[in-house]
């Protein structure tokens, strides 16, 4: 009652109105400076964590929220905390590794990934950011395994059919290009 009163007396809207308030706060905020929203939300999420700092979602969304702003440290440090709560969970693996890649450390990235898929061996994700991980080390060969492991789970993965094909070439097997434009993995059971 007295939350309704001094609601009433600032003229502040309650109940659904005050949410539609709050959405069009939101999407002003946002259409202002998209980067400034970011930092709110992180800084919701940060408050979060604090008074619930065993709950490991919190921690990979903010890994998440720190991973978009281009906070590689943060973002790994957020993801180390939600996999010490959850070790066997390979998505967050997954976005480690991403995470570690996108800061440029490749070759810290791979044992996330192969993490990941000890954990679930089918994770198209996961061995397709291996491939492009190993392709970043100049391990080709390595990169194009993955990726056609990759395809033979999922053969209609246009951008896996793309890895591949700029990967062949560097490998030094240009004549493989026409192979990834048929989109058929079987074709190279006998070049791998």
């Amino acid at each position: 009652a007295a939350a309704r009163a001094a609601d009433a007396a600032t003229g502040a809207p309650r109940g659904a109105a005050r949410a539609a308030h709050d959405t069009a706060a939101l999407d002003a905020a946002f259409a202002q400076n998209p980067f400034e929203l970011q930092q709110r939300v992180t800084a919701l999420f940060l408050r979060a964590v604090e008074k619930r700092p065993g709950n490991a979602d919190l921690h990979a969304v903010l890994g998440v929220l720190y991973n978009l702003s281009r906070s590689y440290p943060e973002a790994m440090a957020s993801f180390e905390e939600a996999l010490r709560l959850r070790p066997e969970d390979y998505s967050l693996w997954n976005k480690l590794g991403a995470t570690q890649a996108n800061a440029m450390s490749c070759v810290e990235a791979v044992p996330c990934y192969i993490k990941a898929l000890e954990l679930k061996p089918q994770y198209v994700r996961a061995l397709s950011n291996l491939g492009i991980s190993y392709g970043n080390m100049a391990n080709y060969h390595a990169a194009a395994q993955c990726y056609l492991k990759a395809l033979s789970l999922n053969p209609e993965a246009s951008h896996i059919w793309g890895y591949l094909t700029m990967t062949l070439p560097s490998m030094g097997r240009p004549d493989l290009v026409a192979k990834a434009a048929a989109a058929d993995h079987e074709s190279f059971r006998h070049d791998f």
